[in-house]
């Protein structure tokens, strides 16, 4: 493989295991060689503790170890690292099976003895076959027109950020916001415009919103959710407000920004309960303020005051 072809696979943090030394450290250098970040470990039991304590991508094992052999490792990383890919190494060809292997949770299976060209050349093709079905997972849960995390990925997130309030007791806020008279502003002046419209609203968010902690998405149409954990009362009606201000500042005519705002109560028994009562109450907040004159409102859920 020639550099070009080198640089084009995104580099890796991989622990490689093995309980031969000799043979550990020719794969932990032969994988620096080619860019990626390397630990080892001597077995399975020194391989877990490494797990607790770094993230890894990728780990490359043999089979044949004391205390924890690679089948017994590569069941740990399944029920405790699902994202981990794995590669099997062994020299036992007819103890481990390939199909047995790959079916425990092994993406691929290598043989010894092999060459450093034959390791690499499987690698590289996980890497490959993993970033592709990333990029293709992201795009699963993302609004095509405005970048912004689908209703999809709401849905998935809301639950672990209901999981960690109820874990850790901090607060966590939705907001429900809608474009009023967007359809009004289609008819005025075209889809085309809408769209950007839509796209601006999107940007505006984005901006408003703290970095790695607050979560944006586009639920549908011209509505738009936020989720905004570790934020008091008082603050979380001061965003709600800039965002209004904001968006008025676009002066998409005759257009404003309506937000219904609830904050998530443990009173249900279940967290998914949990979770669609808040949903229901910040809808309904939602309704209550576009139902004002001139609609452009913010309401509070009487439980979120």
């Amino acid at each position: 493989m020639n550099s070009e072809q080198r640089s084009a696979i995104p580099l890796q943090t991989i622990l490689v295991v093995d309980d031969e030394p000799e043979v550990c450290e020719i794969i932990s250098e032969a994988l620096r060689g080619q860019g990626h970040k390397v630990e080892s470990a001597g077995d399975g039991v020194e391989a877990v503790e490494k797990l607790k304590r770094s993230e890894f991508s990728i780990v490359v094992t043999d089979m044949d170890m004391p205390r924890m052999d690679g089948m017994q490792l590569i069941e740990y990383i399944v029920h405790n690292h699902a994202d981990i890919d794995i590669i099997a190494i062994t020299g036992h060809l007819m103890k481990y099976k390939y199909t047995e292997v790959v079916e425990a949770g092994a993406a691929d299976f290598i043989t010894k003895p092999f060459s450093v060209n034959e390791l690499e050349a499987k690698l590289n093709r996980l890497i490959r076959e993993t970033s592709l079905r990333n990029q293709l997972a992201k795009l699963a849960v993302r609004d095509p027109l405005t970048a912004l995390q689908n209703r999809r990925s709401f849905e998935e997130n809301v639950r672990k950020e209901a999981i960690r309030t109820t874990r850790y007791q901090h607060t966590l806020f939705l907001f429900f916001m809608d474009v009023d008279n967007f359809k009004n502003y289609n008819d005025l002046h075209g889809h085309q415009a809408g769209d950007a419209l839509l796209i601006e609203t999107a940007n505006l968010l984005t901006n408003s919103i703290r970095e790695n902690i607050d979560t944006v998405y586009r639920y549908g149409g011209d509505e738009f959710v936020m989720l905004l954990p570790h934020l008091p009362a008082a603050q979380a009606l001061n965003v709600a407000k800039r965002i209004c201000r904001k968006f008025n500042l676009l002066k998409f005519e005759p257009t404003s920004l309506s937000i219904g705002i609830a904050r998530f109560i443990e009173r249900s028994g279940t967290i998914e309960q949990d979770i669609q009562d808040m949903i229901q109450r910040a809808d309904f907040a939602l309704y209550t303020a576009k139902k004002g004159p001139g609609k452009n409102g913010i309401f509070v859920d009487e439980y979120s005051r």
